[in-house]
């Protein structure tokens, strides 16, 4: 045996290896990418990102009606690949029905300890889930269901869940979640705590920062051309323009509190399927509400930085991440109770560094707009959104993932532990040479 180096080599490589994060995904995203690019940089951690389409790389966010691909980097900084289909092309659009076979070859022991993924959507997430387990890989999942998004599914579809999903939800060996809401949800359909470690969606406030601190004269420019005057106080509404995240009621809302307090306009973001009733809408106001239209992500903090108050109106929103960027702008939100982001602990906590008011009641949205019409209430709502969401922010979501990874690495080493010590004798056999 060699005296100076004790151990056997390929128990020492066991013992300095990183840890392969494998990640499933559907195609890369603004929030997620900076995450694997900052878990990647972390020591004794090495991230590969399995891409199922191309989505937002090739071509825009088709529900946004826009063309245009995504202007910031999502690429760089970790190992990535996007998987074929079965038709030996890339695919360019996200769908239930992806299904990606070189998963296959991917996700062995060989080349990952375990994989994240976020649902169980497409045949490709199901496919991981089945590898995974039939290849005893970890499977550390997170998503931002809650209650709130399943009041609205029929009294069938109800029973059906809750026999499904504590079966599908105890497939994974760890869950992080991404706020109060989501955690009581978790724990009804019986993910235990002990799989349970507290995290948040991510949104990379740094960047968000560093784009604001550096435009400041652009973003007083982009004020100057969204107000009537240096009175204005803006109110914006940020997405998809569907009938899920209830454009309108923040159009009747703006408009019923302008006739109250003159200053407040809003200003809409975004794009979709309803853009041309709302431009009909808006065409018969006088002002009051006016639609850039599409913004593209590296420009998108400077609008939020401009804005006074955010605005979501969804009646049916698990975690809209755009309340997440609005505060990274420290930008105080209001949103409807229908939106998950809302608890003692979240990112939003009523009358702390936001409002929220019951969805469908367009009266309360205009009172709650009219509260923050004030400037020093909206000045400490806005700190406060500031304070609060650097907690909530990319290093919260990157020290879950940590605390997850050495839970693994703990059972893991517990294991092989057992394993060396049954074999340890026949790998000092193997080893071993003469002392002379």
């Amino acid at each position: 045996m060699n005296l100076h180096n004790p151990l056997p080599q390929n128990l020492e490589q066991f013992m300095q290896d990183p840890f392969r994060l494998g990640v499933v995904f559907t195609h890369p995203t603004q929030h997620h990418a900076p995450l694997w690019r900052k878990l990647n940089e972390q020591p004794g951690v090495s991230v590969t990102a399995l891409y199922l389409c191309n989505e937002n790389q090739v071509s825009g966010d088709r529900h946004l009606g826009s063309s245009q691909p995504w202007d910031v980097d999502l690429l760089s900084g970790y190992q990535n690949e996007f998987l074929k289909t079965l038709t030996g092309k890339i695919a360019s659009k996200s769908s239930k029905g992806l299904l990606n076979p070189e998963l296959f070859s991917r996700l062995t022991r060989k080349n990952v300890d375990a994989v994240f993924l976020p649902s169980f959507y497409t045949l490709s997430y199901r496919l991981t889930v089945l590898l995974c387990k039939l290849r005893g890989i970890p499977i550390i999942m997170q998503n931002d269901a809650t209650i709130i998004t399943d009041t609205p599914y029929s009294r069938s579809r109800k029973v059906i869940l809750s026999a499904l999903y504590p079966w599908m939800y105890s497939l994974a060996d760890y869950w992080i979640s991404s706020g109060d809401h989501n955690e009581i949800y978790l724990r009804y359909y019986g993910v235990s705590d002990e799989k349970i470690v507290r995290g948040c969606y991510p949104v990379d406030r740094e960047r968000y920062e560093l784009k604001i601190a550096q435009n400041q004269d652009e973003i007083q420019r982009i004020r100057q051309q969204l107000c009537w005057d240096s009175d204005t106080i803006l109110y914006g509404f940020t997405g998809k323009y569907i009938e899920r995240k209830n454009p309108f009621e923040f159009i009747e809302a703006i408009a019923k509190a302008h006739q109250q307090d003159h200053r407040i306009r809003g200003i809409m973001i975004g794009g979709g399927v309803l853009e041309g009733e709302i431009n009909q809408r808006l065409a018969a106001m006088n002002g009051e509400v006016i639609n850039v239209g599409f913004v593209n992500q590296s420009q998108l903090p400077l609008y939020y930085a401009a804005m006074d108050v955010f605005v979501s109106t969804s009646k049916s929103d698990p975690h809209p991440l755009v309340i997440s960027e609005a505060m990274a702008a420290a930008c105080p939100a209001i949103l409807s109770d229908r939106c998950g982001n809302w608890g003692y602990s979240d990112t939003v906590q009523h009358r702390y560094n936001g409002l929220v008011y019951p969805y469908g009641n367009i009266n309360a949205l205009a009172e709650a707009i009219l509260a923050l019409a004030d400037t020093q209430t909206r000045h400490v709502y806005s700190e406060n959104a500031k304070t609060f969401f650097s907690q909530q922010d990319l290093n919260c979501e990157l020290k879950a993932f940590l605390t997850v990874i050495d839970k693994i690495n703990k059972k893991q080493n517990v294991n092989e532990n057992i394993r060396i010590q049954d074999t340890l004798p026949q790998i000092l056999e193997q080893n071993s040479t003469p002392i002379k």
